[in-house]
């Protein structure tokens, strides 16, 4: 199976069931609920064809936008804010955690009466979320007065050998102003300067930096301001000193000590956070139970109320039907199924085997199939852990994947997309373990140069296919034709979604004409390697694929552009070309490993020989062939999914499906044993 089957349900049940029905379809997991009124998008098809007016349908929706909505919107606010409450306090307390999260961190497994109960009765939760809140809130508080008092500090220090008071402006008599100017400023020049219009004013330095020097003026009162008006114009900029009193020496030992007070609280207040790690699981048990209270609401959206009853439209899978069916007859309800039509937008979800299921992840990452197109994992999950295989290359490394990932998927019990990539990684390593024993490659030559090393012996460990290295022309020949293959296919599937559609004479033409065309060529081209008797054959194939695009290409077009349509099919044999040679990159990224894997050991290997050497040789491997790991992982990685995007899914797929996201238990922390 790949995308499976969607049946529109439609269901009517009483309102004090309401909830119930709810709750048991989000246990579930297999409705996805819509909006019971279509949108105009949904009833106009992008085509150029008008739907077929449904005055049934149209009756139905009719009545339908008589009644009310449900949902609470308010009701949905709050939880909102319930939630953001609670994703802070989980914040605030696993800063403090003395274990690092996992890198696949497991999660709390609960029963439905632990849900109900944090449901019913969570005061002593919801007092803890505050408690922790309060504290978070008064670290904050400390910390942004000690930055404020930092900064203070960091403005009084230049004016430690200034032992007036900060705060004294002006005697009796005198004023005084602090301040700075530019360090490119010549203080003695400009002082001389300035005292020859002004003999009653005094400018001191009292110390400097690299950006600036501070200064004191002392002047007669009625003569400052005049003095400063002339200063400006060299960079001075007044530093006033609000609310300090004293010395710099003794608001520098003030601040210190108020520093000190508030680092006092802070590691107080740090300890009681900590000491709320008991209560961590509780908090993640109570936000799952309000994301999912929250989700229910937010389903009450797309439902339509009367007083009495409400309505409820939705996709379900058709083999899960069963399981519906059982689920509602408890309930006083009607239900029904119906075939989606032209104009619906029936959402996706694929079923493969679980050799072939991990491989969804490169088909999501580019996007999900049309409803009514082909699942691609299937036909392209082999071929793509094999270009893995051949690009990375070596068995060494293909066994280091191989039992990482099998560790991972032991270890932890991974969902959703991370399950899939580390199943990917999976089956590729093991496709690297077999094209590197093929080709010779065990880290390299690392166990040849080893043994040089350490026991100065010549050991030879042979491929079982042949050496790339030492023979790239043959890859290279075997790449493109690996990747004529994979080409092949494309055109296969592009083939038969034709046929099945009933359009054979597309098929013929779009399709036969190309497998003509370039396996002809390539009959014309190599067939005489293998017998000459093939080069003629392939030689009228090719014709007669040019034949029929050159006749068939512009068939869809009118007049003159039928003629022009035939000659940019023809033309079009360049880009299967590029096609082709895009598969050279296997022979490219295969090589890069094995020629990086060879300089990491022989550069390991230049200490000479002997014990020493031999740890040498380890510790250089370590690094060397990690880094050349994680690099050409990326590569293949990277490489393969590029060849089925560009070369494979261009030949067929039609792309823009919609993820069937059935009403579930979305949660982040726990996971609900089911009821037996």
């Amino acid at each position: 199976m790949a995308i499976i089957r969607m049946e529109k349900l439609s269901l009517i049940g009483m309102q004090q069931e309401k909830d119930s029905i709810i709750s048991q379809l989000m246990e579930l997991g297999v409705v996805e609920v819509t909006d019971l009124i279509r949108s105009k998008a949904d009833k106009h098809s992008d085509t150029e064809e008008e739907p077929v007016f449904d005055a049934e349908l149209e009756k139905q929706e009719e009545f339908f936008r008589t009644l009310k909505s449900d949902g609470d919107e308010e009701q949905i606010n709050k939880l909102d804010t319930e939630i953001n409450k609670t994703a802070i306090a989980l914040e605030a307390i696993e800063k403090y955690g003395v274990d690092k999260e996992p890198l696949f961190p497991s999660k709390i497994i609960v029963t439905e009466t632990d849900i109900k109960r944090y449901i019913d009765g969570n005061k002593e939760v919801r007092d803890d979320i505050r408690h922790v809140l309060w504290l978070n809130d008064k670290l904050h508080k400390n910390r942004d007065k000690i930055n404020k008092l930092t900064t203070d500090l960091a403005s009084i220090i230049p004016w430690m050998k200034y032992d007036l008071p900060l705060n004294l402006t002006d005697t009796e008599k005198t004023s005084i102003e602090l301040g700075v100017v530019p360090s490119t400023v010549d203080l003695e020049n400009l002082k001389k300067k300035l005292s020859e219009n002004h003999p009653l004013v005094d400018m001191r330095e009292v110390t400097r930096d690299r950006e600036f020097i501070y200064i004191f003026v002392l002047a007669i009162k009625d003569k400052l301001e005049d003095y400063l008006d002339e200063l400006k114009k060299y960079g001075f900029s007044p530093l006033p000193f609000k609310g300090f009193e004293g010395t710099a020496t003794v608001n520098k030992e003030r601040i210190e000590r108020q520093i000190d007070k508030h680092k006092n609280e802070i590691r107080a207040i740090e300890k009681n956070i900590k000491d709320m790690l008991g209560k961590l699981d509780q908090i993640k048990i109570y936000y799952d139970c309000l994301v999912m209270r929250r989700d229910k609401e937010l389903l009450k959206r797309k439902i339509k109320k009367t007083d009495k009853t409400f309505a409820i439209k939705g996709w379900v899978p058709s083999k899960l039907k069963p399981k519906v069916d059982k689920l509602l007859e408890s309930f006083i309800c009607i239900h029904n199924y119906e075939e989606p039509n032209e104009n619906d937008t029936v959402p996706v979800l694929v079923d493969n085997s679980s050799l072939v299921a991990p491989f969804e992840v490169i088909t999501e990452m580019y996007s999900l199939p049309d409803y009514k197109g082909i699942d691609p994992t299937r036909f392209f999950a082999f071929l793509y852990a094999m270009f893995f295989g051949i690009m990375l290359s070596d068995a060494g490394y293909g066994l280091v994947i191989t039992i990482a990932c099998l560790v991972i998927k032991l270890r932890f019990e991974l969902e959703g997309m991370m399950k899939k990539v580390i199943g990917t990684f999976f089956y590729c390593g093991i496709s690297t373990v077999f094209w590197g024993a093929m080709f010779g490659g065990w880290f390299g030559d690392f166990f040849q140069v080893a043994a040089k090393v350490l026991l100065n012996k010549e050991i030879t460990i042979k491929p079982i296919w042949f050496n790339p290295i030492e023979d790239p022309t043959k890859l290279l020949i075997w790449s493109l034709g690996f990747g004529v293959v994979h080409l092949f296919l494309g055109l296969a599937l592009r083939a038969y979604m034709l046929i099945k559609r009933g359009q054979v004479w597309d098929a013929i033409c779009d399709v036969v004409s190309w497998y003509l065309v370039i396996g002809g060529a390539i009959l014309y081209g190599a067939g005489g390697n293998i017998s000459p008797l093939l080069v003629k054959p392939g030689m009228y194939m090719a014709i007669a694929g040019v034949i029929i695009l050159l006749l068939t290409g512009g068939r869809q077009k009118k007049g003159f552009g039928k003629v022009i349509g035939g000659l940019g099919q023809v033309y079009n044999v360049t880009s299967y070309v590029a096609d082709i040679l895009s598969y050279a990159r296997l022979l490219a990224l295969g090589l890069a490993t094995g020629v990086i894997a060879t300089v990491v050991n022989t550069m390991g290997s230049m200490a000479g020989n002997g014990i020493i050497s031999f740890i040498v040789l380890i510790l250089v491997g370590i690094i060397g062939h990690t880094f050349n790991i994680a690099i050409n992982l990326l590569g293949a990685f990277v490489h393969s999914s590029r060849l089925q995007y560009i070369e494979f899914f261009g030949k067929f797929y039609e792309d823009g499906g919609e993820a069937f996201e059935p009403f579930r238990q979305n949660t982040k922390y726990i996971k609900i044993k089911k009821r037996n």
